[in-house]
């Protein structure tokens, strides 16, 4: 029994022996890279982790969001300076479910101006404009470009979920 185990036993100790060594010498092959590179602290992040395909930083997309809550807080009258995102977003959920009608008007202006932005773009591609909505606007300029991304999926998963709300919209009044 001794003998069968005598080759493994030495073998190991030898191998624990020489690790040390040898892990010291391929840490000094090693080039010197500190940990922040792997983990970059809290001041490093606007540099290194981007939003939306590596073209927002972190803090250009507070910075707009901050932006576009200040632009909704005005459209209800809210008064937004010193105020923090936070507190504006909680005053602004407040005034939509308080004055509804102008939510929905607001939306409506939005729509307005992003159909009016694919259009100029499908004008610029050569895309005929006249009677076409957004999402047909949004599918030839799709197609265009190559039909990249899983654009379709998106759109079944989009409009899927607009019917469940438009369901529950619905039961909801019904129950009133």
């Amino acid at each position: 029994m001794i003998r069968k185990w005598f080759i493994p036993i030495v073998s190991l100790a030898v191998l624990f022996a020489v690790a040390p060594v040898w892990a010291a010498k391929s840490v000094a092959v090693l080039p010197n890279v500190s940990l922040t590179a792997q983990h970059p602290e809290e001041s490093d992040m606007s540099n290194e982790h981007k939003h939306h395909k590596g073209k927002m930083t972190r803090k250009d997309f507070e910075a707009y969001r901050l932006e576009k809550l200040k632009e909704l807080a005005t459209y209800f009258g809210i008064q937004a300076e010193g105020k923090t995102a936070e507190q504006l977003k909680k005053e602004v959920e407040a005034a939509k479910l308080a004055n509804k009608d102008k939510w929905e008007a607001f939306k409506a202006e939005h729509q307005a101006k992003r159909l009016e932005h694919l259009r100029n773009i499908a004008k610029e591609h050569g895309i005929k404009t006249e009677g076409k909505t957004s999402e047909q606007l949004r599918e030839e300029l799709f197609q265009l470009h190559g039909g990249k991304g899983k654009r379709p999926h998106r759109l079944e998963d989009h409009d899927r979920a607009n019917e469940e709300n438009e369901s529950k919209q619905k039961a909801k009044q019904s129950e009133v």
